[in-house]
């Protein structure tokens, strides 16, 4: 069963993937599953079990990261970036490239189908001097954030469960030969946005830290796709709104995107920065789908 609380107009999920973390071989398994399938329901039938490869759980897991991931809706109807990547355009069907881990990252966030990525990643460290946290922190800052909106508590129990699943998305435990293999299948290890520091708390729990970086791996392609992406209905953005949201989403450091907008305005006119009287913004001159796939088209390079 899947958590849900609703936060303004956001609604905040949490659980839902059985306690398992994503592996890279389920999001083409399940695209494909249930592209071929009619009912909306597939993942709820048993002919989903031999056709995956995996136990029931496994099943309900990998729907929930299908949209978590933003390739499927709330009815398992495939995505446009499903198709672009998986399905249509076919860009990356092994997840080889850097730019699809990327893309990953960015609508994990985004979607906000599992909560706790956007506010680790962006919500939490929106007043923080430091990157480090640790369970306790996270986990107290959501039951704050609930209490706030006079929000219906989440069981702890359901808490620690997501945040194990998020370090296991992100860091590499140090486990038996038995798992390794199952550890590295991990998708978003290899972007390194979440380390251990070795070190515990009072309460000796890990204390982790968020990477942000220049991130050099990402293009300005895949940057300029998920900026249009991220304000698909306007035609100009402030700069500290970007930060907030695809910049966090990113670990972009404030230098690296300063960067990496700077490089997407020289490579294509599209994309305008401006900085008048202090305010900087970022115009864009062309918004279309048509254009955002062109985008991703010359990142993977195909015609």
């Amino acid at each position: 069963m899947t958590s849900m609380i609703k936060a303004g107009d956001d609604l905040l999920r949490f659980s839902g993937h059985d306690t398992f973390h994503c592996k890279e071989q389920w999001l083409l398994k399940g695209i494909q599953l249930s592209d071929k399938q009619t009912s909306k329901d597939i993942f709820k039938h048993n002919e989903a079990i031999p056709i995956l490869g995996v136990g029931k759980n496994m099943v309900r897991s990998i729907n929930h990261w299908l949209k978590a991931f933003g390739l499927i809706d709330r009815e398992n109807k495939t995505s446009e970036f499903a198709d672009l990547l998986f399905l249509v355009n076919k860009f990356d069907l092994f997840l080889e490239n850097d730019g699809s881990l990327w893309l990953l990252q960015y609508y994990l966030c985004k979607t906000n189908y599992s909560s706790i990525f956007q506010l680790i990643f962006s919500s939490y460290f929106s007043d923080k001097a430091t990157l480090e946290f640790s369970e306790y922190q996270i986990i107290s800052f959501i039951k704050r954030q609930l209490s706030k909106n006079s929000q219906k508590a989440v069981a702890e129990k359901t808490l620690n469960s997501d945040f194990k699943v998020f370090v296991r998305t992100y860091v590499l435990p140090f486990k038996n030969e038995k798992t390794v293999e199952d550890d590295f299948s991990a998708p978003l290890l290899g972007l390194n946005l979440v380390s251990d520091t070795g070190r515990k708390n009072s309460a000796n729990q890990a204390v982790y830290r968020v990477n942000r970086d220049l991130q050099e791996s990402i293009s300005a392609e895949v940057f300029g796709y998920c900026l249009l992406e991220e304000f698909r209905l306007e035609n100009s953005v402030s700069f500290e709104k970007i930060k907030k949201t695809l910049g966090s989403y990113l670990c972009l450091s404030n230098e690296g995107l300063e960067l990496l907008i700077d490089n997407l305005c020289h490579l294509y006119k599209e994309f305008v920065f401006k900085n008048d009287a202090g305010v900087k913004q970022v115009q864009f001159k062309n918004n279309t789908t048509e254009f955002k796939i062109n985008l991703l088209k010359t990142h993977y390079e195909v015609q």
